[in-house]
């Protein structure tokens, strides 16, 4: 049996036999994935997807529960024949799962919500597209196909929201997906760690940056920035860029979010 020391040496040889490669295909599980994407991206872009509000207590306890579950297997049941698929909202699904939307997918790759969306089309599973995600609606349709469902928030704009919401039932998105448990920003502290004022990155993720030499040749070398696809007319002119983004959406953003608006949200999208 191995004792604490050898079981650590011997871990951590398996880390730096994986790290020898970049290819996400030598990964065997999610915690390699991330182990990879960890390396891959700068830190405030992991920051960004795996951080929380606060003292991520929630965000623990999101994780957690997925740990207290077991399943109860039966034996000599006849399983040559499996599937996951369901029916979600009337509409076939190879499995009960959904991508949910994440905004800003371009700064982690290029064409990142593009690549989700043609994922979740493989496997045949609903693709959710964030509002500030950086690839418009009418890409995702015409490129990715599968079942597409839009995410809103509930801004003071309305007729904004009805513009969004029509576009998406134009190009064909059979659901919509309206975020109601952030009426205002939540407190997320890496941002005060990582950025000296709104979207200005201090001095030590700047260093942090430049060691990415993969991500920026993927990000920023050919294409710049990403800008926000989906915000339109929400946004001054010219300001549709990640600093000027974060300060309209902060201002748009409303308190006052109540089954009224859930009310009236359902008139405008008589889908699901």
């Amino acid at each position: 049996m191995l004792n604490w020391h050898d079981q650590v040496y011997r871990e951590e040889m398996v880390k730096r036999q994986f790290y020898r490669g970049w290819d996400f295909r030598k990964a065997r599980n999610i915690e390699e994935l991330r182990q990879l994407a960890e390396r891959r991206t700068p830190n405030f872009c992991f920051e960004y997807v795996e951080g929380g509000a606060d003292d991520e207590i929630t965000l623990r306890r999101n994780r957690e529960v997925f740990n207290n579950l077991a399943l109860l297997p039966k034996t000599l049941v006849d399983v040559s024949r499996r599937s996951q698929a369901v029916d979600l909202f009337g509409r076939p699904s190879a499995s009960p799962f959904a991508i949910g939307p994440t905004g800003f997918n371009g700064m982690l790759t290029h064409q990142g919500d593009l690549k989700l969306a043609k994922a979740a089309a493989k496997a045949g599973i609903p693709f959710t597209l964030s509002n500030v995600s950086n690839t418009s609606l009418e890409d995702i349709a015409e490129q990715a196909g599968g079942t597409l469902w839009m995410q809103v928030y509930m801004y003071r704009t309305r007729e904004f929201v009805r513009k969004v919401a029509e576009r998406a039932k134009a190009a064909g998105f059979s659901g919509l997906v309206v975020t109601t448990d952030m009426p205002v920003y939540g407190n997320r502290e890496w941002d005060s760690r990582n950025f000296r004022r709104p979207m200005k990155l201090n001095g030590r993720n700047l260093v942090d940056v430049a060691l990415h030499w993969r991500w920026i040749f993927d990000v920023l070398v050919p294409h710049g920035m990403p800008r926000f696809k989906n915000l339109g007319d929400l946004l001054p002119p010219g300001q549709d860029s990640a600093s000027g983004a974060s300060a309209a959406l902060g201002r748009e953003l409303d308190p006052s979010l109540n089954w009224n608006d859930i009310r009236w949200i359902r008139d405008v999208w008589p889908g699901a």
